[in-house]
């Protein structure tokens, strides 16, 4: 079943559900009042007889009480002496009701031939009779009363209405079908546009968007903002892919080419039958270059598996062990070019967090901080605790630093600030961006600061292990 189906029925459903209760209010109305109505009357009636009764002892002139209509027996109060009863109470009798208070219909079936005035009945004969009795005094007189009169026109006259208000009930419920589908067309009518708008982003068409009012603030141009702001991270993920294809083949294109040249000359050398074809030099060439793409081939695999993962199994981490071993491998590798360590980290700086995914991250980034130095330069490493909860480390190093438009580019998958620099060095431009993703794996922060020619810092900040942190 369609959106707007449902619009429909259930606009529709809920004017015919209010306009059966009014319905049904109306009629119980139109029930009860026309016989409070009648009880008024018979009452008037009563005090009307008792009171010719009770002046004149006797009625002589009933033409104004069209006692014909009306069924009417007048009672010494106490006895059972009739005082008065009308020409109906001769052809039938009605019962008396119990309570004076408690008017009673009643339904009689009266032949034809014995009502000489038309009391209304049906096909059946039958009439129905509103009945009320009372208790009435006049000056130092009291009468017991029975009244009646027939009721068979007004019910008639409702059955009529209730007839009228079904076939309204029928008409109002269609016309409102109507009007609601044509409604619900209207309503959905912008969904429509903007599926058909949708329609036409393809992956060939990434950089079209839905066409949005920037004064209207309804839903639908909330959700046409909304599909703009996925349809930008899904054309963004989709450049992204390209990109990481063509820098990884670009990346890989490069040891592939110097192994190839190696092997022509190789083979060139054989072919003069030199027997110094198989050189040291050349296979070191050809290893340098198998471990270079080993290299990149394992970076690459590794940050996928970062960018697939949205958990990571969180443990208490003892950072404060974790950097001071990893310190202790690269002031190796910092002594050759005497660039000098320093390390101001508390003892039992514990976090919440997966430690072979952090020591993978502090490890890229004390590779770049000895490798993008100078020589005779320093590195320093600052932790501390936060006041919310959360563990900050700063590596800094004295190096060229990076320029201030390159900065919002450093965390991308290989993006390298000085080429020629990080080819020396080997660098495929994808640790940093590793080393973000690890960090947003663990609810942190990881920023960049420096000055170019001078200095660079690199700030994480960590959530601190509670002892209730859970997989997340």
């Amino acid at each position: 079943m369609t959106v707007r189906k449902k619009i429909t029925i259930m606009i529709a459903g809920a004017g015919f559900g209010s306009s059966l209760l009014f319905s049904i209010i109306l009629l119980w109305y139109l029930w009860e009042q026309p016989l409070y109505i009648v009880d008024s009357e018979l009452d008037t009636v009563s005090r009307l007889v008792t009171s010719m009764i009770a002046r004149e002892g006797e009625i002589r002139d009933t033409y104004f009480l069209d006692d014909r209509h009306y069924w009417i027996k007048v009672y010494r109060y106490g006895s059972d002496e009739l005082l008065y009863q009308s020409e109906l109470t001769r052809i039938f009798d009605l019962p008396k009701p119990e309570d004076p208070d408690s008017p009673l219909t009643v339904s009689l079936i009266l032949p034809v031939e014995k009502i000489y005035v038309n009391l209304g009945q049906d096909k059946k004969g039958e009439v129905n009779f509103r009945v009320k009795s009372a208790d009435i005094t006049i000056g130092d007189k009291k009468f017991f009363v029975i009244t009646a009169r027939p009721v068979e026109d007004i019910e008639e006259n409702l059955i009529d209405i209730i007839i009228g208000i079904g076939i309204g009930l029928i008409a109002s419920s269609a016309f409102l079908v109507g009007l609601s589908y044509f409604v619900s067309g209207l309503i959905l009518k912008p969904v429509r546009v903007i599926k058909d708008q949708v329609m036409e982003i393809t992956e060939k068409h990434l950089d079209r968007r839905i066409p949005v009012d920037e004064r209207s603030h309804d839903e639908f141009s909330a959700l046409a903002r909304t599909l703009n702001h996925v349809f930008d991270r899904l054309e963004g993920a989709f450049v992204r892919q390209k990109r990481l294809i063509a820098d990884t083949s670009h990346e890989l294109k490069t040891p592939l080419t110097l192994m190839r040249l190696t092997l022509d000359e190789m083979m060139t050398c054989q072919q003069l039958e030199n027997h110094h074809c198989f050189s040291v030099e050349n296979l070191m060439k050809l290893t340098e270059q198998v471990f270079r793409m080993e290299k990149l081939i394992k970076d690459l695999l590794d940050l996928s598996s970062l960018e697939l993962a949205t958990t990571t199994k969180l443990e208490p981490v003892n950072l404060s062990e974790l950097i001071e071993s990893l310190v202790v491998d690269y002031r190796l590798l910092a002594d050759v070019r005497n660039i000098s360590i320093e390390v101001y980290v508390p003892p039992e700086l514990v976090v919440a967090g997966n430690k072979e995914q952090l020591y993978r991250a502090f490890s890229n980034l004390l590779d770049n901080a000895v490798k993008y130095n100078v020589d005779g330069g320093s590195i320093e490493i600052v932790g501390s605790e936060s006041m919310t909860h959360s563990v900050a480390v700063t590596i800094g190093n004295s190096g060229p630093g990076i320029p201030k438009d390159e900065i919002p580019k450093i965390f991308d998958q290989f993006y390298r600030v000085e080429q020629s620099r990080s080819s020396r060095y080997g660098g495929a431009g994808l640790g940093l961006a590793m080393v973000k993703r690890i960090i947003e794996l663990h609810k942190g922060e990881v920023s960049i600061e420096s000055e170019e020619g001078k200095w660079t810092e690199v700030n994480v900040l960590l959530p601190k292990w509670s002892g209730n942190d859970m997989d997340r």
